[in-house]
């Protein structure tokens, strides 16, 4: 959502919002700052992003095919999900993040994946980080709640195989995988959302496979999710209901919640140790963990969520996710 998010996804740097403020955009100061104002405002467009609306997958699919790969990255830049305000060059843009996917891909990933792997990309956005993990593996499901999204990366990213898919797709398939990744996602989960995530990454899993989650750990740069919601600012507010919010967590946080998920073999790594490249995700940490092959006292579900009711929740819903918290200011 996912970058990317994430959520989805990963096309634009790991987190947009952190950093608006700071980015230096051509044109008048009043232009800079309307442009962070207009993406929210197209934003809402969609549940999650514009790009979850109805239309997106429409407008794709008549558009000719000649002018496809142009059209959805015009539609990827209405978003700040993806790219930043200042990105004017969108071609460029895309092309810096295809190299920026690749080096993650080969330096970070391609570590501890195999060729025979089935993998699983989490929060996959327009596929650019699936597609140069491809070559590597035997399979990638590459998974979105955007719809928009998920047809923008089947014409910026194709590969053979690759299948781009919701989460309820996913979930309906029952299939099972090697490998779970997640980069530029966990951080706009809520802890209730990441607990629900690992849960059912962990099911996902075939036994002793692997997790790999790019996370934001003792980083005071970060807001934690309790300061987020203590936000008042109308700003602060609708970059919390649209998921724009970065939560940072503290390690003890991050290996507490994964180990109760049901993965040990857990290493915290430092992104910095296995990659250089100019990306935020250089600065910041990678969960390397293993499913343990012991009884889990979750419901047993071949998807991306273990909720404690019957019906499948997504752990990428915005209204799970991140929800506006009561106002319970009597002042206001």
């Amino acid at each position: 959502m996912l970058v990317g998010p994430v959520l989805g996804g990963t096309l634009g740097a790991v987190c947009p919002a952190e950093r608006m403020a700071s980015m230096a955009g051509r044109g008048s100061t009043g232009a800079r700052r309307l442009r962070p104002l207009a993406g929210f405002a197209v934003a809402a467009a969609g549940a999650q992003n514009f790009l979850g609306a109805r239309w997106v997958p429409a407008v794709l699919a008549v558009t000719p095919a000649r002018r496809r790969r142009e059209v959805a990255l015009r539609l990827l830049a209405w978003s700040p999900h993806y790219f930043q305000p200042d990105d004017h060059d969108r071609h460029a843009a895309a092309e810096r993040i295809r190299r920026t996917r690749q080096v993650l891909a080969d330096e970070v990933l391609g570590r501890y994946l195999q060729m025979d792997d089935d993998v699983l990309d989490v929060g996959c956005g327009p596929g650019y980080l699936a597609a140069a993990v491809a070559p590597r593996v035997h399979s990638v499901t590459a998974v979105d709640v955007s719809r928009g999204a998920l047809a923008c990366a089947r014409v910026l990213n194709p590969a053979p195989n690759v299948d781009y898919a919701t989460v309820d797709e996913f979930i309906r398939g029952g299939h099972d995988v090697d490998v779970v990744y997640s980069v530029a996602v966990v951080q706009h989960l809520t802890d209730e959302a990441f607990v629900h995530a690992l849960r059912g990454w962990h099911a996902a899993l075939r036994p002793g496979g692997r997790l790999l989650v790019h996370v934001v750990v003792d980083d005071p740069r970060w807001r934690s999710e309790a300061q987020w919601r203590a936000e008042r600012g109308p700003v602060g507010r609708l970059k919390f209901r649209l998921a724009l919010n970065c939560f940072g967590r503290s390690a003890d946080q991050v290996r507490r919640l994964v180990t109760a998920a049901g993965f040990g073999e857990l290493d915290l790594v430092p992104m910095a140790s296995l990659v250089d490249v100019d990306d935020d995700v250089a600065g910041q940490h990678l969960v390397v963990a293993r499913r343990l092959d012991v009884a889990d006292t979750a419901t047993p579900l071949r998807g991306l969520v273990v909720p404690t009711q019957a019906t499948p929740v997504d752990p990428f819903d915005l209204e799970r996710v991140v929800p506006v918290p009561a106002d319970t200011d009597p002042a206001r």
